[in-house]
């Protein structure tokens, strides 16, 4: 089984997120909402490390699909070519869905913004000024996806050229005398590894909005920091043997805060400083619920297996070095994003702490 190659992705992954990141945040600059453009170079620091896991699974997906196309050494100019090629054309979709998604944000607050000017007594109406923003945001949205491909085929030709002149898409896998623990857990279960990765960035997120409710509701504070320890303790035991009273534990671990944040987001929780107040969603929340969903999921396909006494097998996944490094790297990727939104200004105001809680209102 080839090995993913680490030593290619991670250069060639970080480059193109700060590259991007630049561009994102500079468009921002010429034509976003006035409160997402303070502090530009923070600004670009912050979403271009916090994106940098969603590059890496770009890569990593480019290079799998080459690894498919021509096997594990690349042989000949074209082939070289075609992946080197695979690899920016990720890399450029990934930067330009984090765009998109960027523009529309700010779409979002200049229409709000629109709406305080009319009623201030604006002499243009919200429909004209919401048709000017919305074509320039476009406008933004089509040259940055221009200026991304442009700057990311230079980038990966720069950063190869770095690299040796090589673009390896595998590497065989090193031999060793003895089976370390990140072999060993290199070698279980897919489904236990992903439940695993997925608990720990939902413990990372709830983690992270604790400090937004110390001053609202010590309550949820409490809970999230209990929440966190159960998932993170659950995460560990996944990556041992996990029983079926553990696979039981793990799902009400995803089941009760995935049913407080739909109460929470629908008719709001009947207690707490808002008590009936419905709760808006945020992306911490959204990535934090993904995470949970996925968990919930592969814990029941996980029991189901222990119920038919398959667990004694030692039952395997199938999956290559590559496969199995997109599914944790995904994983890893919506757990960073959710982090970022719950920290106000990390992705460049995304959210309030008014929005980017998960589970439990202020």
């Amino acid at each position: 089984m080839t090995a993913v190659p680490w030593r290619t992705v991670i250069p060639l992954a970080a480059m193109m997120a700060y590259a991007d990141g630049f561009w994102i945040v500079s468009l921002r600059g010429a034509v976003g909402a006035i409160e997402r453009t303070q502090e530009p170079f923070v600004s670009w620091l912050r979403e271009s490390t916090a994106l940098l896991p969603v590059f890496v699974l770009a890569v990593i997906a480019a290079l799998t699909l080459a690894l498919r196309w021509f096997g594990p050494v690349l042989s000949g100019r074209k082939a070289f070519c075609t992946a080197a090629l695979l690899v920016a054309a990720a890399g450029t979709l990934a930067g330009t869905l984090t765009l998109a998604a960027s523009e529309a944000w700010d779409y979002a607050l200049q229409h709000e913004l629109m709406g305080t000017m009319h009623h201030a007594g604006s002499g243009q109406s919200v429909e004209q000024l919401n048709q000017a923003s919305l074509g320039l945001q476009l406008a933004a949205l089509g040259y940055g996806a221009g200026l991304l491909l442009a700057t990311n085929l230079v980038v990966t030709g720069w950063t190869v050229a770095i690299l040796g002149g090589r673009l390896d898409v595998s590497r065989p896998p090193k031999a060793a005398p003895h089976r370390t623990r990140l072999a060993r857990i290199a070698g279980m279960d897919l489904r236990q590894t992903l439940a695993a990765v997925a608990l720990f960035g939902c413990a990372a997120i709830h983690l992270a909005v604790i400090p937004g409710h110390l001053d609202h509701w010590v309550v949820a504070s409490a809970f999230f920091l209990a929440l966190a320890l159960a998932e993170v303790v659950g995460g560990v035991l996944l990556l041992g043997r996990p029983g079926r009273n553990v696979l039981v534990a793990v799902a009400a671990a995803c089941v009760v805060p995935l049913a407080l944040w739909l109460w929470s987001r629908t008719s709001g929780l009947p207690v707490g400083p808002n008590p009936g107040t419905a709760e808006p969603v945020g992306l911490a929340d959204v990535a934090a619920g993904l995470l949970e969903l996925g968990t919930l999921v592969i814990a029941v396909v996980l029991f189901r297996s222990r119920h038919r006494g398959t667990a004694g097998t030692e039952r395997r996944t199938a999956a290559s070095a590559h496969v199995r490094a997109l599914a944790v790297v995904g994983a890893v990727a919506i757990g960073s994003l959710g982090v970022a939104g719950a920290v106000p200004g990390w992705l460049g105001d995304v959210g309030t702490p008014g929005n980017t809680t998960h589970g439990i209102p202020h």
